[in-house]
């Protein structure tokens, strides 16, 4: 007995000693407000950085081979990119960095020639060293900002999330699948005639298009339905009521629920002066909200149309000219035929498809339906 009591201490101070208890800080994070955190999730998701091919695209030395680079990098010598990389394991955010990484956040990683993202989600070895980018889990905990070890899908529920009814589900909450993915809530919503929910988050997935990477994406209501739990951070706090709120940079609108067109006023009124019509299915970007007013620039004037008259537009389904001021529209995917027109800065075409290579999108405006780079374009949302 004796004999077996000391094997079972052994085994006992083993397991202590090879698989201690993980440190949290629930009790020490900082509150902040879910409008905080939905700025947090967009000043990752639209970061414009620079990638260099010569400096981020060396592998590993260790490991290396477990690495899979995104796509948004194929073919690319240097370009400003936008939204940070996949990457399998990681937490370099805006400002936070991955385990054991020699530096102190992304865009430090990147200036310091770090090798952008990893969507090899099989490796195993988690985290490889040596690379930069951050993943679904860790896209949580840097939006939330829990200054933590790096957390995962498995143990989110563990000290920073309670578990809520799906009835419950707010912005800026969570859906988990522990072991699988997880996203943050925006609202519910089609996406192609599909009933789901628009999400923020990052992944490998391009079902609904975007890098591989963190985006504003989209979650159907099946696979919310196949093992998603609803949860909400411990120490969000609720927004004040405030009427009018100024429109987030990046937030646009489709002009909807007229005949034909909706008046463009020069003051947020129905007995202002109508500078002119705006044509239904016309894309605009809100700049500011005034008594249920949306404030807009069309064909180079700035007024107001009323709020009701425009709708959300599709995530993923338009797109404007990036680092150019005009792009070509051509009659097939290739760069010597003929021009049909331009897309110029400020204007929105929709995405009808995509060439087979995947370097040119088929694009649709005022008419005129062609293809164009889509190293040069951007979706607004």
């Amino acid at each position: 007995m004796k004999k077996l009591n000391t094997i079972i201490a052994t085994i006992i101070s083993s397991v202590f000693v090879f698989a201690p208890l993980q440190k949290t800080f629930a009790a020490t994070q900082t509150s902040l407000t879910r409008s905080a955190a939905e700025q947090r999730a967009l000043s990752i998701i639209n970061l414009n950085w620079t990638y260099s091919i010569n400096k981020n695209s060396i592998l590993p030395s260790t490991n290396g081979d477990s690495v899979t680079q995104p796509t948004q990098f194929k073919n690319v010598t240097t370009a400003t990119m936008t939204g940070i990389p996949y990457n399998w394991g990681g937490l370099d955010s805006l400002d936070s960095s991955s385990s054991g990484a020699p530096w102190t956040n992304f865009l430090n990683a990147i200036d310091n020639g770090a090798f952008a993202g990893n969507v090899n989600t099989s490796a195993p070895y988690g985290y490889i060293q040596g690379t930069a980018g951050i993943d679904c889990s860790g896209f949580v905990q840097a939006v939330f900002n829990i200054k933590d070890y790096k957390l995962s899908t498995s143990t989110l529920f563990n000290s920073y999330f309670t578990k809520i009814s799906l009835s419950n589900l707010k912005h800026m909450d969570i859906l988990d699948k522990p072991g699988d993915h997880v996203v943050i809530f925006d609202k519910w919503g089609t996406q192609n005639g599909v009933q789901g929910a628009f999400t923020y988050e990052a992944t490998p997935d391009q079902t609904y298009g975007g890098i591989q990477g963190t985006k504003k994406y989209f979650i159907t209501m099946n696979e919310i339905n196949l093992g998603y739990i609803p949860g909400r951070y411990v120490n969000i706090i609720e927004d004040s009521s405030t009427p009018d709120p100024m429109p987030t940079s990046d937030l646009y609108g489709i002009v909807s629920n007229v005949v034909y067109a909706a008046n463009f006023r020069v003051n947020p009124s129905t007995s202002a002066a109508i500078i002119g019509t705006i044509p239904k299915n016309t894309i605009l970007k809100l700049l500011a909200s005034n008594s249920g007013w949306y404030n807009v620039t069309y064909n180079g004037q700035t007024g107001w149309i009323y709020s009701s008259l425009t709708a959300s537009v599709p995530y993923n389904t338009y797109v404007t000219v990036n680092n150019v001021y005009q792009l070509n529209i051509r009659s097939n995917p290739s760069s010597t035929t003929s021009i049909l027109g331009v897309l110029t800065e400020g204007q929105y075409a929709k995405v009808t498809g995509i060439s087979a290579d995947g370097y040119w999108y088929k694009i649709s405006i005022n008419g005129v339906e062609g293809y164009s780079a889509v190293k040069y374009l951007k979706y607004i949302n």
